[in-house]
């Protein structure tokens, strides 16, 4: 499960890294300050291996968790938080048995997450 939650996250940054590059010279054109991307997952471990130095004996995914360290390190990723897993609208389209998270966002516009964990930067 964790291997399935590391390499959908490796995916994910890959391409809001490529959008966000983008994004970054239209900023600097217009003189507008830089969008920060912010890493969400509803899942502890995987939080957990990313900002608390967890490690897993897979020698692929260690990689990829090392990877994605780096790129919190070197500041291209802004934060990752780590949410309840209640206000996940993504799972209305990954699981059997969803939580209400994506159809409050449709009907009301509005997204409630509720942050418990995250990294104070220095």
């Amino acid at each position: 499960m964790l291997a399935l939650k590391i390499y959908s996250m490796i995916s994910d940054v890959d391409m809001t890294i490529a959008i966000e590059i983008t994004l970054q010279i239209i900023t600097d054109q217009l003189i507008l300050s830089t969008i920060p991307i912010i890493i969400y997952t509803n899942s502890y471990s995987l939080y957990e291996c990313l900002v608390k130095l967890g490690t897993t004996k897979e020698k692929r995914l260690m990689i990829d968790i090392m990877a994605l360290r780096q790129s919190y390190e070197c500041r291209e990723l802004f934060e990752i938080r780590w949410i309840n897993g209640h206000d996940n609208p993504a799972d209305a389209m990954t699981k059997s048995n969803p939580n209400k998270a994506l159809e409050q966002f449709i009907e009301t516009n509005t997204l409630r997450v509720r942050i418990e964990g995250w990294v104070q930067r220095d």
